[in-house]
């Protein structure tokens, strides 16, 4: 969780994911799951009240659902390590089998560029290096990391894959234009929408709870024209990963102003229904949702 977010962890991750065997670094990960759990009291706490207003559980099956949970964030991260860099090779062996390709050469074949919406569900990053491997154009969208060294180290190893990154936050005054650019070159623009940093999101109903989602999107959408097309990769039962890529969300047609919230819901409404079927790889570790 977050004690796994630095750079020197990361780097002792990558290199011990480039010698071991894959079997070997999920029982590392295992381990430092549990240690976390037992380290970050308040960390466990904010995760099973979560998943409980995900998923409705209390008790023992709770408990087994948040260390599930964090066994299933420390395996990803693993994973993550084995195809970082020059070792993205190892993506397609990771890869079970895919899903609703078609709906991404529909948007892509439109001229107009994509809009790849994804959350902090399932293997986010394998997504965007299985589309870089595929030769399709790709940019992600991220808050810097912890650490100025770790946000240079993480984009690093996005580009060595020919994957751009536009960072965004305060101080990157410019970066709605360059997703602009991005899309109506027809390129792929990714981006996590269930978090946003403070002052661009806009309230929706997810759980039957008040929370925020990113304005990103309905935005761009708006100003260009291009599909939002909610994507996931999901790990499989035997260790592989499963990528689902959803039909365009419809967006409702008028002024930003008046559409801005209700398209933001719509894709909130399909996440609700993945999370809802796959809550042990929903990685969330921050205060969501307001009282009902």
């Amino acid at each position: 969780m977050r004690s796994l977010y630095s750079l020197s962890a990361f780097k002792a991750a990558f290199a011990l994911a480039q010698l071991l065997p894959r079997p070997v670094m999920r029982k590392i990960a295992d381990s430092l799951a549990w240690w976390t759990l037992r380290a970050s009291p308040e960390l466990e706490n904010l995760t099973r009240e979560n998943l409980s207003i995900a998923t409705g559980l209390r008790g023992e099956k709770l408990t087994a659902l948040t260390r599930e949970n964090a066994r299933c964030f420390a395996r990803m991260l693993a994973d993550y390590f084995l195809c970082a860099g020059e070792h993205a090779n190892h993506a397609n062996d990771l890869l079970e089998s895919t899903e609703g390709w078609e709906h991404l050469a529909a948007a892509q074949s439109a001229g107009r560029g994509t809009i790849l919406v994804t959350g902090h569900l399932g293997h986010w990053e394998l997504g965007g290096l299985l589309l870089a491997l595929l030769g399709l154009r790709m940019t992600v969208i991220t808050l810097p990391e912890p650490s100025d060294a770790l946000t240079r180290w993480r984009g690093a190893c996005r580009k060595r894959l020919g994957i751009g990154t536009i960072p965004v936050g305060p101080g990157y005054d410019f970066a709605f234009v360059e997703m602009l650019r991005t899309l109506r070159s027809n390129a792929c623009l990714a981006m996590l929408v269930d978090r946003p940093y403070h002052g661009t999101g806009v309230a929706v109903r997810q759980f039957g709870r008040t929370t925020e989602y990113s304005t990103a999107a309905a935005m761009l959408a708006h100003h260009t024209g291009a599909a939002v097309i909610p994507a996931f990769v999901i790990r499989t039962p035997d260790h592989r990963y499963r990528a689902i890529t959803c039909p365009p969300v419809e967006m409702a047609a008028g002024p930003l102003r008046s559409t801005i919230q209700e398209n933001t819901q719509r894709i909130a409404d399909v996440f609700e229904g993945r999370i809802r079927a796959h809550p042990e790889q929903w990685f969330n570790y921050v205060p969501l949702f307001q009282d009902p």
